[in-house]
C-alpha cells in the first residue's frame, strides 16, 4: 500500500488526461506536464543528494522545453500563415528536450550502437521515402530530419544506461519505456501530418503523456520509493 501511495502523483497526471479527453480544454491537458514538472523538482530537492541534483533535474528540463513544444503543435494548425514557423519551432522546443533526456541518460559515455545503428537506419529510411518526397518546406525537412536523429540517440542512450546507485533496473526500463513512447508518439504524428495515414493517430496523445508519466514514475522510485 505505501508503494502505490508513492506513485500517486501518475495517477493525478491520468486523471488529468481522461479530463482533457471528455472536456477538450486544453487547460488541463498543458496542465499535465506542469503537474509532473513540478513534482520532479520537489522529489529532486527533497530526496536527492547534493552532488546528484545536477543530473536528476535534466528530466524537469526536459518537460519544460516539451511543455512550449507541444504549445506550438496545439498552435500551429491555427495561424496558417505562420504555420510551417510554429511547427519548427515546436520540432525545436522537442529537439532541446532530447537533448537533456540525452544528458539524464548518458553514463559514462555510453550508448548502444546496435540499437542506434537500427533506429538510425529504420527512421532515415522511412524519412527518405515517405517523409521527404510529402514534405515541401526545406525548413521543415531539416527540423525533422535532426528531430529523427536526436530521438535514436535519446532511446539508445537510454537502453545503454548501467545499473548502479542512480539507476536501477526498475527505474531503467521505465526510462526506457518512456522516452521510446515519446519516439512512438512522434512517429504517429509524421504519419498523420505527412504521409496522410490516419490509422493509430488516437493513441499519439496518450503515449506522448504516457512518455513524461512513465519518466516521472522512474525518479518516484530512485528519489521515494527506495528510501
Amino acid at each position: 500500500m505505501d508503494t502505490l501511495k508513492r506513485y500517486w502523483p501518475l495517477a493525478v497526471a491520468v486523471i488529468l488526461y481522461v479530463i482533457y479527453a471528455i472536456t477538450g480544454i486544453y487547460i488541463a491537458r498543458a496542465s499535465i506536464i506542469v503537474f509532473l514538472m513540478c513534482w520532479c523538482l520537489y522529489l529532486i530537492f527533497k530526496n536527492a543528494p547534493k552532488e546528484a541534483r545536477k543530473k536528476y533535474l535534466f528530466v524537469p528540463l526536459a518537460f519544460f522545453f516539451s511543455i512550449f513544444g507541444d504549445l506550438c503543435l496545439h498552435l500551429d494548425s491555427n495561424y496558417p500563415k505562420y504555420e510551417a514557423i510554429i511547427f519548427i519551432a515546436g520540432v525545436a522546443l522537442y529537439f532541446i528536450a532530447h537533448v537533456w533526456y540525452i544528458c539524464f541518460t548518458l553514463r559514462k559515455g555510453k550508448i548502444n550502437k546496435l540499437l542506434l545503428s537500427i533506429l538510425a537506419v529504420v527512421f532515415i529510411v522511412y524519412f527518405i521515402f515517405l517523409l521527404y518526397p510529402n514534405i515541401s518546406n526545406n525548413g521543415i525537412r531539416i527540423a525533422v530530419m535532426l528531430y529523427i536523429l536526436v530521438s535514436c540517440v535519446s532511446v539508445s542512450s537510454a537502453a545503454a544506461m548501467p545499473y548502479g546507485p542512480e539507476m536501477d533496473r526498475t527505474a531503467k526500463i521505465l526510462t526506457v519505456c518512456g522516452i521510446s513512447s515519446l519516439l512512438f508518439s512522434d512517429f504517429l504524428i509524421s504519419l498523420h501530418d505527412f504521409v496522410g495515414i490516419q490509422t493509430g493517430y488516437s493513441l499519439m496523445l496518450p503515449t506522448f503523456y504516457l512518455s513524461q508519466i512513465l519518466v516521472t514514475g522512474a525518479l518516484i522510485h530512485l528519489l521515494d520509493g527506495r528510501k
